[in-house]
């Protein structure tokens, strides 16, 4: 079968209505889909860890991406297993810290303030389990161009020291006293951050892994450029209309749809502010280019999520279940409003198909749009030829398209921005705050 062929029998699988189908479609392919894994929110079954959705007081969250605490799992191995009478599979989980959780936290894990409000002894007691696997790569991941900043890197290795305390509280003065105390000597607190801080600096000079991390970033942030432009330029005109130009965008400059974001565009457009991820996308305020670039990070973030399905970092582990640990009340409403019910992906690559809860087409369609001119315009097999046949060229002029929509940003809003090109050109030479 050819890539086209293979990602409809993929999709087949995927939107099979039963899991049972689902089985049976992969079964009746399974010679052709070796290589690939399927992963399905379920009523019953694993149990991926801790990595599941939870709740916590303060705000606080764990989200994964289903909406499932069950996940089923079908890859040709475990088909062959099932077969036998009895599936059985090693599988490992992580648990990452925003960066504004790490900042929640941070006062209580550096001793700036003593005994620990009740309300968080929850979220303390939670990740010192011994079976809980946190992890700060998306502060990591923000903050690689700031390893090259004056003082950059010993505010980084701060920030790791207090993330390595959170990794190693001793329980036992935790639930007896209420505070947070490491069960490592500061000089190995010292010598994991530094090693943190290496690590973040071998990223840095992969020019390939570096690259890629910059082009995601710069798509999630043209994406809510033009939505904030559409919408601020006027929040009352109708749905539709906001809707096609923001799917045009996505099509002509893009060459991708973004299922995800264009989920979010669609509830942007009908509620504005009141949808709090743009709460503070205002026409009158004087940094909205730093928030929308941090928000690109947050959108970055969900999608990393989905990526990192694909990792084994222990070589026992056939599967990879990643969650995010967040205090934003922002951001979990956006990760809520569109969760997975399947995705596929193909052993050794990081490239993964998602699959989301309810149909997209009639999602974006709604009651103001019809669903056939969306397939006929956006999501034909022509369509999703023609733009894969342009991707490439699309990528490669990213850059110069966030530089246009920045400028036509500040013109549209009017006020003079604190940082007129907060997108950085290079992770090397970072404008980040």
């Amino acid at each position: 079968m050819d890539d086209q062929e293979i990602r409809e029998q993929v999709a087949e699988i995927c939107n099979s209505d039963t899991l049972s189908e689902a089985f049976g479609r992969f079964y009746a392919a399974r010679h052709k889909l070796r290589d690939w894994k399927f992963v399905f929110a379920a009523r019953s079954g694993s149990v991926p860890g801790y990595a599941v959705n939870r709740d916590f007081a303060r705000d606080a969250a764990v989200r994964s991406l289903f909406n499932s605490s069950h996940i089923l799992v079908v890859d040709a191995r475990t088909c062959d297993d099932m077969l036998g009478g009895r599936a059985s599979y090693p599988m490992d989980f992580s648990i990452s810290l925003d960066s504004q959780a790490l900042s929640y936290l941070e006062p209580y894990l550096e001793g700036r303030a003593s005994k620990i409000p009740s309300d968080f002894q929850e979220v303390f007691e939670f990740v010192a389990r011994p079976d809980v696997n946190v992890d700060p790569i998306p502060y990591m991941q923000e903050n690689l161009g700031n390893l090259s900043r004056k003082h950059g890197a010993e505010r980084i290795k701060d920030k790791l020291k207090a993330y390595e305390v959170l990794r190693t509280i001793d329980v036992s003065i935790l639930k007896s006293e209420g505070l947070i105390r490491s069960r490592l000597s500061d000089a190995e607190l010292e010598q994991r951050a530094e090693e943190g801080v290496a690590m973040m600096r071998r990223w840095r000079g992969d020019q390939a892994a570096r690259t890629e991390l910059e082009h995601w970033h710069r798509c999630m942030y043209v994406l809510l450029l033009k939505m904030a432009q559409i919408q601020l330029r006027n929040p009352s005109a109708p749905l539709s209309r906001k809707l096609f130009e923001f799917l045009d965008f996505c099509d002509r400059e893009l060459a991708t749809i973004f299922t995800r974001e264009s989920v979010l565009a669609v509830a942007y457009f009908e509620r504005g502010q009141k949808l709090r991820f743009f709460d503070k996308i205002q026409k009158n305020k004087e940094d909205l280019l730093w928030l929308l670039q941090g928000m690109a990070w947050d959108l970055w973030h969900v999608r990393a999520l989905e990526q990192a399905l694909t990792r084994r970092p222990e070589t026992k582990a056939r599967y990879f279940f990643p969650a995010l640990l967040t205090f934003d009340k922002r951001l979990i409403e956006v990760i809520d409003m569109y969760p997975l019910k399947a995705c596929a992906y193909v052993e050794g690559t990081s490239h993964i198909c998602p699959f989301f809860e309810g149909d997209l087409i009639s999602i974006l369609a709604g009651d103001h749009t019809s669903e056939d001119t969306l397939i006929e315009r956006y999501f034909s097999k022509h369509k999703r030829r023609e733009r894969q046949q342009r991707h490439s060229d699309a990528k490669m002029l990213l850059p110069l398209l966030v530089e246009k929509l920045e400028w036509e940003f500040v013109k549209l809003v009017g006020k003079p921005q604190s940082c007129p090109a907060p997108a950085p050109k290079s992770l090397s030479d970072s404008s980040m705050p």
